[in-house]
């Protein structure tokens, strides 16, 4: 009932013959039982000292529960000028005018050759009861509603008998079957394997509904084409039929929501299938009167496998739009809605959908995993996007539509599903972190980088080309900029009240003072025209103890990364490379006084010019501020790995 009016908007009302058929077939019992309460009622009013059969347990099996038949029988008495008062007889004789209405309808909607005449008879019948007969009912008015005899006046009685032989006819003509799974009307031979192939989409998925309505599937014959339509939940204007004449199949749409229509499209982007831009609708009794959307896609198929792939792919993903806006509101608590959308998308890809989460408890199965394993870590009211970055709260909710999924499909306890979820929110936490020293590593690489290109220019000053010069300055300027934005994108996920990996964010920090400083290294060696001399040996020295420590702050950072759960073996390998790392700094600032004293000893023979003595000071106090941002990194490290293992 609740999708008749959607459908026959967009022209299908052949879809509707089975429901009209079964509602037809039912108001033809109630047209019978009330004409049989009224003959009663007369008898027993000629003769009150008769039995009345009841009727109540046969009013209740019509789905007359409440309309008082047995009362109408016992309340009703003649009247002195004739007639019968009977309570109720003006009701009942609506109602059996609008079940003989019921009755003419399927009949119309197939274009009976004899709708027309049934029509001009209940015409007749309205005309004759215009002016209503209340609790007085004439002989005449008894007659005309119940007599069953021919040859004379037309009644209600025979007009009934008439309509329910003639549906007879029209059932049979029907030949209604069951296909797959989807009842049928009419259908060739040639169709079923198309019905087949739709319903074979819709049962990989349909176990994904977890006990939600819907998901019927009518299909019938409509001149040349197959029509198939699926109810899509219960919504009034939220339907789905798809037309197949031949290798081509249309499908038309409609939707509520403009969002999930574009969705609805967006699932059979790779199809082949063309769209038309959606188009907004209004209809009498549909939507509230509301505007809904309407869709409209066709495949043309190659080959009759081609044509049965399509048909499957569309029945396997109406499952994925019931209760679709429900689902992407109770993501949006947590993500944007691109983000939830996205979501959304990838959930019915992979065959996961969003029932489970709502069945779940959709948004509180979030917030009871918040409550369980991140009390202090969440601020009241703040949005997972804000805590653990876009990415990583996608990357949690996913699991969450997963492991709800699966779970309940798997027939896994409500406990269990809510403890994995509880699991994955607190190893999220601990990515978030992970991907913060994962910044530091990418960061000490090219410090490292930096480190040796200056250390390679000092081993051979003199073999320098020019081109080559300009090709190192260059380079190393890339490499700056590109470890300026990797430690832009980790100071804003570190930053503000709902920042994530922030114990780290020293580390990063110190590590990007370092690739800074590398640069300036690089420049000067680029710059600076060395010769042989009594400071360039303490200034190798220095260059090759800075790639040395660069490598052994980029060990402490690896093993801290895979210490975070505190193992003891890779705590201790981090805190054997720091060490190493403040132990080669101590070295640096050794060979950088070296150098000095190199420098303040030369004398007016020495080959270095003013502008080398001035690159070579300035060279190497780069390289060993270098050292020095090394070891404050890992000095940092060493607080936060120490903080970590605190009780």
């Amino acid at each position: 009932m609740e999708k008749t009016l959607i459908v026959e908007a967009l022209g299908e009302g052949g879809l509707l013959l089975p429901a009209r058929l079964e509602r037809a077939l039912a108001a033809n019992d109630r047209a019978k039982l009330r004409m049989t309460a009224l003959q009663d009622a007369a008898a027993r009013a000629r003769a009150p000292a008769s039995p009345v059969r009841p009727l109540d347990a046969e009013a209740r099996a019509a789905g007359l529960g409440g309309d008082g038949l047995d009362a109408a029988i016992a309340s009703a008495r003649m009247l002195d000028g004739g007639g019968y008062q009977v309570s109720g007889a003006g009701r009942l004789t609506q109602a059996i005018l609008d079940d003989i209405a019921a009755m003419a309808d399927p009949l119309e909607a197939a274009g009976d050759g004899g709708a027309d005449g049934f029509a001009a008879r209940l015409a007749a019948l309205r005309t004759a009861f215009a002016g209503g007969v209340d609790d007085i009912l004439s002989e005449a008015d008894l007659v005309r509603l119940t007599s069953a005899r021919r040859g004379g006046a037309d009644s209600a009685h025979l007009l009934v008998m008439d309509l329910h032989k003639a549906l007879n006819r029209l059932s049979a003509a029907l030949s209604a079957e069951t296909v797959a799974g989807a009842r049928t009307l009419g259908i060739a031979e040639a169709d079923k394997p198309r019905i087949a192939a739709f319903m074979a989409g819709l049962a990989q998925t349909r176990r994904l509904i977890f006990g939600h309505p819907g998901l019927d599937t009518t299909a019938s014959r409509s001149g040349a084409r197959l029509v198939i339509q699926n109810d899509i939940g219960t919504t009034d204007a939220h339907v789905i039929i798809i037309a197949v004449d031949g290798l081509a199949a249309t499908v038309t749409y409609t939707d509520v929501h403009r969002s999930r229509a574009k969705f609805f499209i967006s699932l059979f982007s790779d199809a082949g299938a063309e769209w038309t831009p959606l188009a907004e609708r209004t209809a009498a009794g549909i939507a509230g009167g509301a505007a809904f959307h309407l869709v409209t896609g066709r495949f043309v198929a190659t080959d009759g496998e081609a044509l049965d792939g399509f048909l499957s792919a569309v029945g396997r993903n109406i499952v994925f739009l019931i209760d679709w806006n429900k689902a992407r509101k109770a993501l949006q608590t947590f993500v944007d809605k691109p983000t939830a959308i996205a979501l959304l998308r990838t959930a019915a890809r992979g065959a996961i959908g969003h029932r489970g989460f709502l069945e779940m408890g959709g948004p509180e199965l979030v917030f009871d995993a918040v409550r369980r394993s991140a009390e202090g870590r969440v601020p009241y009211g703040a949005r997972l996007d804000r805590v653990l970055g876009r990415e990583g709260a996608a990357r949690f909710l996913a699991e969450v539509l997963r492991l709800s999924s699966e779970g309940l499909a798997a027939g896994r306890s409500a406990r269990l599903i809510r403890d994995e979820v509880r699991a994955e929110l607190a190893r999220s936490f601990g990515s978030v972190e992970e991907e913060m020293l994962a910044v530091v590593l990418r960061q000490l690489g090219i410090a490292r980088m930096l480190a040796g290109a200056v250390a390679g220019v000092l081993d051979a000053p003199s073999d320098l080309s020019d081109a080559a010069r300009d090709a190192l300055r260059s380079r190393a300027k890339r490499l700056e900029e590109k470890a300026d934005r990797q430690i832009v994108g980790a100071r804003e996920r570190a930053s503000g009240p709902f920042g994530q990996g922030g114990r780290f964010l020293p580390v990063a920090d110190a590590a990007e003072q370092a690739v800074d400083a590398f640069e300036e290294a690089a420049f000067l060696a680029s710059a600076a025209r060395l010769k042989p001399g009594a400071a360039v040996p303490p200034l190798r020295d220095l260059a090759a103890g800075a790639v040395v420590c660069c490598s052994d702050l980029v060990r402490a950072v690896a093993a801290a990364s895979e210490g975070s759960a505190g193992r003891r073996e890779d705590v201790t390998d981090t805190l054997e490379a720091i060490d190493a790392v403040t132990e080669g700094e101590r070295r640096a600032d050794a060979a950088h006084r070296r150098v000095q004293e190199a420098v303040l000893a030369l004398d007016e023979g020495d080959p270095l010019d003013a502008g080398a003595l001035v690159a070579t000071l300035e060279l190497a106090r780069a390289i060993e501020g270098a050292t020095d941002e090394l070891a404050r990194a890992a000095l940092a490290l060493r607080a936060s790995v120490l903080e970590e293992m605190a009780p």
